[in-house]
């Protein structure tokens, strides 16, 4: 799930650079720190203040509503209440949010950092939700990726020249490894996936798979996360996939789930190794030649991470050409709703394994946007000829 701790920014025990001292209180709970857990975190102010206007009579009321609405928990709910709501229309928020944080990683954290008077509680967020999504997502800067003692301090399309020392100063100080992770075009203004709609398919998907046997919140929290960078257009056919299940009554409907499933493997064998000409290794790797293309991604990937291991990729190839045969069985309506549950299921669980297996390789920082910047440059390129 998604996590948002929050902090009161005017407290006197963090006033000044509230950032840093927030940093401080997180980091030396050591909770995060004991954790396996790959997590992204987004950072900044709750900025309600500004979403209501100055020239309002009602300003103060109008702002402890939309706070009220803000702060409103789904399933997590660790506020401390007297605490948060003194804060309404007075006092500045601070927030951390953790995305694929889990319920018992933000529960520790809770406990140790409960004490601390400006700390305000923790809450989880979702971004199918209008608050939520402006508030904890699309106003705040996503800052880092961690897991463990190790973090990753991101930067904007290539611009990388005078990272702040300090941040990494303060990491290393609580026992970090510190490097720095160029996070491509995602939550620039080329990133258009940042909509109501686009998670609403999101938590859809996350919904529905979470309740299949074998699968739980947590793994397809951590799915979604890899998902997400990979290719968030992704989310489509999962999302339809989910809701045809969910309401499927028919054969027919069944297999336009399973035909979703099948347009899942061949998007994922288009962004983690996109159709080439030439063969690889022997194999053809065109368009029609998706089932190849995912071997030669693993076996690519297996190669360069470490030492060959013949079994792993034996393991996950064989395993990506059984879910291939088992959507299109699906397709002609040969499978039962448990089967076609459980082939969803192991789909699921093997992208797991096929993206975790070395994330930095099916990272694709700019995939996603390249048609957005491919029409801002095309448009900056038609203003400058127009204008001459």
């Amino acid at each position: 799930m998604n996590v948002a701790i929050l902090f009161n920014a005017d407290d006197p025990a963090v006033k000044g650079w509230y950032g840093g001292s927030v940093m401080e209180l997180i980091l030396a709970t050591n909770v995060l720190q004991g954790t396996d857990r790959r997590m992204r975190v987004s950072i900044g102010d709750v900025c309600t203040f500004s979403a209501v206007s100055n020239s309002s009579t009602r300003r103060h009321s109008r702002l402890v509503l939309l706070c009220r609405a803000v702060y409103q928990p789904k399933e997590l709910d660790l506020l401390i209440r007297e605490r948060l709501e003194a804060t309404h229309g007075k006092a500045r928020v601070f927030c951390w949010v953790f995305q694929n944080m889990t319920a018992q990683i933000a529960k520790e954290l809770h406990s140790k950092l409960a004490p601390h008077r400006a700390y305000l509680g923790a809450m989880d967020v979702d971004y199918s939700n209008q608050h939520h999504l402006m508030f904890f997502r699309n106003f705040l800067m996503e800052t880092y990726r961690l897991r463990g003692k190790h973090c990753s301090v991101f930067y904007e399309m290539g611009e990388n020249e005078d990272p702040d020392l300090a941040i990494r100063e303060i990491f290393e100080r609580h026992g970090f490894t510190v490097d720095y992770e160029d996070m491509g075009a995602r939550r620039t203004l080329f990133d258009s996936y940042d909509t109501i709609e686009h998670f609403k398919r999101v938590e859809d998907f996350k919904r529905v798979f979470a309740g299949f046997e074998g699968l739980s919140a947590d793994t397809v929290s951590t799915l979604a996360l890899a998902l997400e960078e990979l290719h968030p257009k992704l989310f489509e056919a999962l999302a339809s996939a989910a809701r045809t299940l969910e309401r499927a009554e028919t054969g027919e409907d069944l297999a336009q789930a399973a035909l979703s499933g099948r347009r899942l493997l061949e998007k994922t064998a288009d962004y983690l190794f996109p159709p080439q000409k030439a063969r690889c290794r022997g194999r053809k790797v065109d368009d029609a030649a998706y089932k190849n293309r995912l071997w030669a991604y693993i076996e690519q990937t297996i190669t360069e991470v470490g030492p060959s291991n013949p079994a792993l990729l034996s393991e996950l190839g064989k395993e990506a050409d059984r879910l291939v045969d088992l959507f299109n069985k699906g397709l002609h309506r040969s499978l039962s709703r448990e089967r076609v549950e459980a082939a969803f299921r192991d789909l699921a669980l093997w992208l797991t394994k096929v993206i975790e297996f070395s994330p930095a390789h099916a990272r694709r920082q700019y995939l996603a946007y390249e048609e957005d910047v491919a029409r801002f440059i095309q448009g900056v390129v038609r203003k400058r000829g127009g204008s001459r």
